[in-house]
This record gives C-alpha cells, sequence and structure tokens, in this order.
C-alpha cells in the first residue's frame, strides 16, 4: 500500500499545473510526455502531444542552425515527413479535445505543419 501511495504521489507530481504554458514543454522528458500522451484524459493527452512536438521541432531546428543535416538529405527529408505525420496526429487529438487551450495548441501546431509540409517536399 505504501508503494501504491508513493506512485500516486509521484504522478500527482508528474502532471501539468492546470494552465499548462507551452514554454513550459522543454521541461519535460520524453517518457513523461508519451505518459500524458497515453491518457484517457483527452486535455492531458492534448498537451502532451503539443509539447512533444514543440520539444521535437526545438531538437530539429538546432540541427538544421548546426548544418547537421546536410549530409543525408533522404534521411532528413523522411525525418520532416515522420514530424509532418505526427504534427497532424497531435493537431487531431486537439480538435477532439477542443477545449479552450486546445485553439492555442492547435496555433502552434498549424504553424509546424505548414513548416514541415515544406520541409518534406522533395
Amino acid at each position: 500500500m505504501c508503494r501504491f501511495s508513493i506512485f500516486l504521489l509521484a504522478l500527482l507530481f508528474s502532471l501539468p499545473a492546470a494552465a499548462q504554458a507551452l514554454e513550459d514543454c522543454p521541461r519535460y522528458v520524453p517518457a513523461t510526455l508519451e505518459t500524458w500522451i497515453a491518457s484517457p484524459d483527452l486535455k492531458l493527452a492534448a498537451y502532451g502531444y503539443t509539447c512533444r512536438m514543440i520539444n521535437i521541432d526545438t531538437t530539429l531546428s538546432q540541427a538544421m542552425r548546426e548544418g547537421v543535416q546536410a549530409s543525408d538529405s533522404a534521411t532528413w527529408l523522411e525525418t520532416y515527413r515522420r514530424t509532418l505525420e505526427r504534427v497532424r496526429e497531435a493537431s487531431a487529438i486537439n480538435r477532439r479535445w477542443a477545449g479552450p487551450e486546445a485553439t492555442r495548441n492547435l496555433a502552434v501546431l498549424t504553424r509546424l505543419e505548414v513548416k514541415y509540409r515544406r520541409l518534406a517536399e522533395p
């Protein structure tokens, strides 16, 4: 029983605040985001999906700035295509949720979709 209580306490502290700020996304490790994405709570899943895409975009943008992608264009093209698919998946979850923060999330995801649609073109 004690272990279960510790687990619940840890889970409680790993949940985002009621009014999630997208600026906080880099604070969350991928495992935390994947847990939120798997949640039956659409609001939590939508936030997890949106944060995951923001974090992926940050990583890919840094690689672009550093010129890492220049050496293997086919691999990077496939990476951009997969990222575009994930952005669309995140947008679909946010549309299903349709809560007040979903509009904010969708604005960010729309910007990312436009960016990765352009990058995924051969």
